[in-house]
């Protein structure tokens, strides 16, 4: 009596709350796509022109490779922008141990910093940045910097003219020998190729080494390898991670606690062993293995207090040189975060579960007398061959036990409506 005039009419409400929850569902997606887009595009500065051994050389997927797509050392458009938008800020980062005094002395038409000395009597240089859109490089030429061997051990010999470092034309002393324990190995000669690029923390690859300046958000979890702090101390806000305001102490890796140049990144050799990712914000051990200027292979032990977090920023501190050690759904902020959570009410779980129920009773009750139509059916010698000829749908009995089927469950869906 009260039926629908057509099931299209019946269908209506349904249609109209199914197409409105896609819609807020949909906007709900998009923006949380933004925000994640956002953060994958921050800008991240990296050591670039130097061979990430732990990455594949070509990483593409194989539709990529057969259709030429992002091949090896591309830039992509992100990143061009990115640099783009950064060329006319002509950010030049200075790397220097705070505390060292550093004064700009300038020889007729050309302004040169004064190297300070750095740990082992090695004199910092000034470390440019940030891609091939900033200033011109300001600082020694490390080709014409070698290390000779003698029986004292390892001494540096400066080929630089005298005045290029003063007016009054004095030559500076010769620095000490650099550190023996340590995992930059200053026989080797670097190339020189190295330098500081930005680009996208979506880009960052395991193994890739990155440079942190203050107030810094930090893109993946990270070994520091060396900072600004003579002692290789630095501070992190982990409020994103526990709450917490307080600024946290973290410490360089005593091996490489003496890099400040990319020149010393060049030199440097030493292999990370570290534990596979986990959820424990507390927790984590890795060992460095390196060999130092005698020779001798030594291990050293990286916990927590050499780990920079993802989420966390940089705070009180010039500079970090890290090393990513985890990215993306690797980092211990994601692998903490979860699924998203659902937003349906508690209502709306129960009434999908009753219908879930209700249509597999529906199913099951249409198959039995489907099954039991069908078998009816077929027996012969009945009543039915004498009262009820040519009342069936068709000959066959399984098109009779489909069309029984269909009909039982029209009028059970009529039932529920």
């Amino acid at each position: 009596m009260f039926g629908a005039a057509s099931p299209q009419t019946a269908a209506l409400p349904l249609i109209f709350i199914i197409t409105v929850t896609a819609i807020k569902d949909g906007i709900e997606d998009y923006r949380r796509a933004q925000v994640d887009e956002e953060v994958n595009t921050s800008a991240a500065t990296k050591l670039g022109d130097w061979k990430n051994v732990n990455c594949q050389t070509d990483p593409r997927e194989f539709y990529e490779k057969v259709l030429g797509i992002n091949p090896p050392g591309k830039i992509t458009k992100g990143v061009q922008k990115l640099r783009q938008r950064e060329a006319g800020e002509g950010i030049q980062i200075v790397l220097s141990k705070s505390g060292s005094d550093a004064s700009s002395l300038a020889h007729d038409y050309t302004s040169i910093r004064s190297t300070p000395m750095g740990p082992g009597g090695r004199r910092l240089e000034d470390i440019q940045s940030v891609d091939s859109h900033s200033y011109p490089p300001n600082s020694i030429d490390a080709s014409r910097t070698t290390l000779v061997g003698s029986g004292q051990g390892w001494k540096s010999e400066m080929f630089e003219d005298a005045h290029d470092w003063n007016p009054s034309g004095s030559v500076p002393s010769l620095p000490q020998a650099p550190p023996r324990s340590s995992a930059v190995d200053y026989r080797r000669r670097a190339k020189g190729q190295a330098k500081w690029e930005r680009t996208l923390w979506k880009k960052l690859e395991v193994g890739d080494i990155v440079l942190l300046r203050d107030n810094d958000q930090i893109p993946a979890d990270i070994v520091v390898l060396s900072t600004s702090d003579p002692e290789g101390m630095c501070f992190v806000e982990t409020k994103n991670l526990d709450g917490e305001t307080n600024l946290k102490p973290r410490k360089s890796v005593s091996a490489t606690s003496n890099i400040v140049s990319e020149e010393d990144l060049e030199r440097l050799s030493f292999l990370l062993d570290c534990e596979p990712p986990h959820q424990n914000l507390y927790s984590h051990q890795s060992i460095l293995r390196y060999t130092d200027a005698d020779g001798q292979n030594k291990e050293e032990s990286v916990t927590l207090n050499e780990l920079l977090l993802r989420g966390c920023t940089v705070r009180n501190t010039e500079w970090i040189i890290g090393l990513v050690l985890y990215t993306g759904a690797d980092s211990k902020i994601m692998l903490n975060g979860g699924a998203t959570p659902s937003k349906r009410s508690k209502i709306e779980k129960e009434t999908n579960f009753n219908v879930i129920v209700n249509f597999v009773v529906l199913m099951v009750m249409c198959s039995i007398t489907a099954v039991c139509n069908g078998i009816w059916e077929s027996k012969t010698g009945t009543s039915a061959d004498v009262f009820e000829v040519g009342s069936g749908v068709s000959s066959s009995v399984a098109v009779g036990a489909v069309v029984t089927f269909v009909y039982v469950s029209s009028r059970f869906r009529g039932g529920v409506h």
